[in-house]
């Protein structure tokens, strides 16, 4: 059964006439794109570069990560792995299956990228893959860049004002900066792989692809090892003031607690306490317990526990 979303677009290279799925295989220098394909259309797509039913699953599975594989001498099955939006914490898989004659792009679920015919207008198979592949790279490097610009921003917050940063979210950008280098890791792997085949040795736009991909790898990690040594920073500085809190407390408890001993003395209330009865006693206590706290303040400062 067909899913309603379904999309199905086939084109000559030449001149980017529209044409049918059949004839796009069937025919020479042909593009088609897939997106929620149906098994008709798999089985349609490995009857034609001699699939088995490992890779037709492979090119149904939106979460599959990146791969290069030969199907055999001339066809070539490859996937790519990328964020759907770039504020999305979801990512999908992309494939290319190709031969001399006929590339196929298949989304396994929604089709997240236009290609408009200009940019494909008269290109060979091979060329058609390259730019494909640049196309889709760039995006993930983009998302890298986007990301990273809003963590810098995020970061910089953080630092300002540390008790009211939100490490939560910052965390978050770190996690997501993180599998877009896992992406952009395996996606370079795919690109070198298929940088090696005679078809491609010399493909200007692919090597600039692969650049694309170690630069958003690099960028990545950077990025998340700076955001980690933010957190760090962070929580070292409210550590910090949670100590400085602690230390005050513990520095007024020991001083207090001499006064709370003679307070407790005369709050016995012994029926024999002369000093009760002398018109200074009150204000004797007092000064007393003023002059114990001054002179425990004073051994703490000359112990330098204060």
């Amino acid at each position: 059964m067909q899913h309603p979303d379904a999309k199905t677009d086939g084109h000559y290279l030449s001149d980017m006439r529209s044409i049918s799925m059949e004839e796009a295989l069937a025919s020479e220098q042909t593009f088609l794109r897939l997106a929620y394909p149906s098994e008709a259309s798999l089985e349609a797509l490995a009857k034609r570069f001699g699939l088995d039913e490992l890779h037709v699953r492979d090119i149904n599975n939106p979460i599959h990560p990146p791969i290069f594989s030969k199907i055999h001498a001339a066809c070539t099955h490859i996937i790519l792995r990328f964020p759907i939006t770039p504020t999305s914490d979801e990512v999908v898989s992309a494939s290319l299956i190709f031969d001399d004659k006929t590339c196929v792009l298949v989304w396994p679920r929604e089709r997240l990228h236009i290609f408009h015919p200009e940019d494909i207008l008269g290109l060979s198979v091979h060329e058609t893959v390259a730019e494909i592949i640049h196309t889709l790279v760039n995006y993930l490097l983009t998302c890298v860049y986007a990301k990273r610009e809003h963590m810098n921003d995020t970061e910089d917050d953080a630092l300002e004002d540390i008790n009211n940063a939100d490490l939560s979210q910052l965390l978050f950008m770190r996690r997501q900066m993180s599998r877009y280098a896992r992406l952009a890791n395996g996606n370079a792997i795919v690109i070198e792989r298929l940088l090696k085949e005679p078809a491609f040795q010399h493909n200007i736009v692919l090597l600039d692809g692969f650049e694309h991909m170690e630069r958003a790898k690099n960028i990545a990690d950077a990025s998340s090892e700076h955001a980690l040594n933010v957190l760090q920073a962070a929580q070292s500085l409210l550590s910090q003031n949670l100590n400085q809190v602690m230390m005050f407390l513990a520095i007024i408890t020991v001083i207090l607690t001499p006064m709370g001993v003679i307070a407790g003395i005369f709050g016995m209330n012994f029926a024999h306490m002369e000093v009760l009865n002398e018109p200074l006693g009150f204000a004797l206590t007092i000064w007393g317990m003023v002059l114990l706290a001054v002179i425990t303040g004073i051994i703490f400062k000359l112990k330098k526990w204060w």
